[in-house]
């Protein structure tokens, strides 16, 4: 399992980024707004973190 982030959704808040123990993110330009993206999707632990601090329930876990 990874998360993925939907762009329609996210804010740019970085919440996901700032909470992930694993590296997953990385932080890139998206539509003139700093956006967290997920870069290393196999470092994930499934710790449900980034779903949990996202405040636009922009990431959800799915299967790899």
């Amino acid at each position: 399992m990874h998360p993925v982030i939907d762009y329609h959704k996210c804010n740019g808040a970085l919440a996901c980024y700032e909470v992930c123990p694993a590296e997953v993110f990385d932080i890139n330009e998206i539509d003139n707004v700093k956006k967290a993206v997920v870069t290393n999707p196999e470092n994930c632990i499934e710790c449900e973190q980034c779903v949990e601090a996202c405040p636009a329930e922009a990431i959800e876990l799915v299967e790899s």
